[in-house]
């Protein structure tokens, strides 16, 4: 083994046994090209693979199979691969683990390497570590202000285009490789190009100059937003609360997840008005949360995501329900938390209740095609729907249906939600029949990765949110929906008593106990049905506070209407928005195409949804905190984001947060 490679080895050794590893398996990849396969740290408990001849595709297929190394060892001899593109894959794609160590061997002989690595470190996302002995390796490790997602400031610099790795942001962010079957000529909306790896100088300054405007906006509005938040203080001490306290039978302490939402604070102040004990909870980097600002909320705490380390996330919401002795948890989460809490509750204490469908159910209503059985088999209205788990199975169901018949149209798109899914549409079936099986194929379905076809209906689309318990409907809104709605009115007429109803089969027939919403669509014949469920949360629940009732849906274990009076509704004049929102679209940060932009007038007619005169401080705290704090991150990498989102309290960047 030569002087240089045992130099690293004996670094790792030191980083390992200063920290006391030593007593448990440390796995180390080395991608230097030059390294023998009998190279091996000394250290039994330091396992190191050596890569080899291809260090790039053993990278791409550990990314594939969610695999992480403690450490990684990238070298800069002539024979090795490009380091700064190794490098820039290892932080890209996630592979190292939390607090993961980066050993580079001859740093210095890499000018663009060694200004990465510099301006990683400066931004305190990477920490260097230090060594007792002289070495030419250097070592880097993740700091604990770094969170996956964060793209680190390296990613603004434009590699030579040799360096570039295909599928590759320079912001962080993975782009879906294109298809051959998508390269189609008449397919004008395909997504078979990819974006250059690259971003220039220019662009890195005006995403920091975009960044820096929206947080001086937000400021800016500081006194207005004040202004607003001390005029409903006062009318409420002057004229009483807007809002119907309820009476519990039972103080309860209950764990409301999700802080960073609106919906987050509509539910602790719904069950903290009727006298229970609330706490909040939310994942990093959502450290500033409005919630915790809340006068109803007791404390708030920060949890690992459980996208990332599943099992530290478990053990910390486990740790919490043990040390506030939590009798009720209400999940407000994302998508993917959502599920993550509705699997949990089968190992939480089993007096502790879980407001959430169980993971069975919750998965049954979110796979578009076992929901659509749900409602078959209950006799309920839905979209004739089918399950596409190969070609074999579109090409079957397409079989003797033609364009020129003039018939019903399909859409194809996953069973369950994915934010990677392809963009390109296509209403089947179409007269070009190689083309629609050029289609079918780039769907990828598989039974892992099912996709379903679709009846397309006819727009607008509508939603409603429905709570339940023991299969009886105890809260329902109905409203129109848009791509971006961050305003909510109630939508009162035919249509509205159709929707209630059909709920409340849905409910009764699967006798439900959670909260869900439902995207609809009308028929050839003005039906509303719905085309799929989301089992979670909703923020049209902003509509519903303030009534008596709602705390009570949460909190009574056998609560149940006793007539329609008894569930919980919007008043018909009930109007919410986003007045933050509603700035920035005046301000053209970004389009309005897909949202609802309001006038002056209608503004005045309407409350902010974040808005209570019992409790301003959240109001306050998501548009001069929250938010701020979140664009604050985002000024050193220059990262580009579309817009920000202050329903859900996060910045919107492409491909996720």
């Amino acid at each position: 083994m030569s002087g240089a490679h045992a130099d690293v080895f004996a670094l790792l050794e030191e980083i390992c046994s200063s920290k006391g590893t030593e007593q448990e398996e440390f796995t180390a990849w080395d991608l230097r090209c030059a390294t023998a396969s009998s190279a091996r740290a000394q250290s039994k408990q330091i396992k190191v693979l050596s890569v080899g001849g291809n260090p790039k595709s053993f990278l791409e297929a550990r990314s594939a199979s969610g695999e992480q190394a403690a450490a990684i060892i990238i070298g800069t001899e002539p024979a090795d691969s490009n380091p700064s593109a190794l490098y820039r894959q290892v932080l890209v794609d996630g592979l190292l683990q939390r607090r993961g160590l980066i050993l580079l061997q001859g740093l210095d002989r890499v000018e663009l390497l060694a200004k990465m690595v510099r301006m990683d470190v400066a931004s305190g996302l990477l920490d260097r570590v230090p060594s007792k002995s002289e070495s030419s390796a250097d070592a880097v490790q993740l700091s604990e202000m770094w969170l996956p997602g964060v793209p680190m400031p390296s990613m603004s610099i434009a590699l030579a285009q040799e360096d570039e790795i295909e599928g590759l942001a320079p912001d962080g962010l993975k782009r879906r490789r294109a298809e051959k079957a998508e390269a189609s000529p008449k397919s004008p909306t395909s997504s078979s190009a990819v974006a250059p790896a690259g971003r220039s100088l220019m662009d890195s300054l005006k995403a920091r100059a975009r960044t820096l405007a929206a947080i001086s906006l937000l400021w800016g509005c500081a006194p207005m937003l004040m202004l607003i938040a001390g005029a409903a203080w006062l009318r409420h001490k002057l004229f009483g609360p807007s809002f119907q306290p309820g009476k519990p039978k039972k103080q309860l302490r209950i764990l409301v997840t999700g802080g960073k939402m609106s919906k987050a604070s509509a539910v602790a102040r719904a069950v903290g008005r009727d006298g229970h004990k609330v706490f909040t909870a939310e994942i990093m980097p959502y450290k500033y949360c409005h919630t915790r600002f809340c006068s109803y909320v007791s404390k708030h705490y920060v949890l690992p995501r459980p996208t990332v380390d599943p099992v530290a996330w478990e053990a910390a919401v486990q740790a919490i329900v043990a040390e506030q002795h939590i009798d009720l948890i209400i999940p407000c989460t994302a998508p993917v938390e959502s599920s993550a809490y509705a699997h949990l509750r089968e190992r939480l204490p089993p007096n502790v209740r879980v407001f959430a469908f169980d993971g069975a159910v919750s998965d049954e209503l979110d796979n578009k095609y076992t929901f659509n059985q749900v409602l078959v088999k209950a006799g309920l209205a839905c979209p004739e729907t089918a399950a596409m788990e190969c070609l074999e199975d579109g090409l079957e169901f397409f079989r003797g249906k033609s364009a020129a018949d003039g018939g019903k149209k399909y859409i194809v798109k996953p069973a369950v939600y994915d934010p990677k899914a392809r963009t390109e549409i296509l209403f089947l079936p179409i007269e070009d029949e190689q083309r629609q099986e050029e289609y079918l194929r780039s769907r990828n379905a598989t039974k892992e990765v099912p996709y379903v076809i679709q009846e397309v209906l006819q727009n607008p689309e509508y939603g409603c949110f429905a709570m339940f318990n023991k299969g009886a409907l105890t809260g329902f809104e109905f409203f129109e929906s848009a791509a971006s709605c961050l305003v909510y009115r109630q939508c009162r007429d035919k249509r509205y008593q159709q929707v209630l109803e059909l709920n409340k089969g849905l409910g009764k027939a699967m006798n439900l106990t959670g909260q869900l919403t439902l995207d609809l669509m009308h028929t050839a014949s003005g039906d509303m049905v719905p085309i799929e469920c989301n089992p979670r949360i909703h923020s049209a629940i902003c509509t519903l506070e303030g009534h008596r009732n709602l705390g009570s849906c949460y909190t009574e274990p056998d609560h149940a209407p006793s007539s329609d009076a008894d569930i919980v509704l919007s008043k018909p004049d009930t109007f919410r928005f986003w007045i933050m929102d509603q700035i920035f679209l005046m301000a053209g940060f970004w389009k309005h195409k897909s949202c609802f932009k309001l006038s002056l007038p209608e503004m005045l007619r309407g409350n902010d949804a974040m808005l209570a005169g019992d409790d301003p401080m959240p109001f306050l705290a998501m548009y001069l905190a929250q938010i701020p704090s979140l664009l604050a991150l985002e000024i050193l990498p220059g990262t580009e984001w579309l817009k920000l989102d202050f329903c859900i309290g996060k910045v919107v960047k492409e491909g996720g947060d």
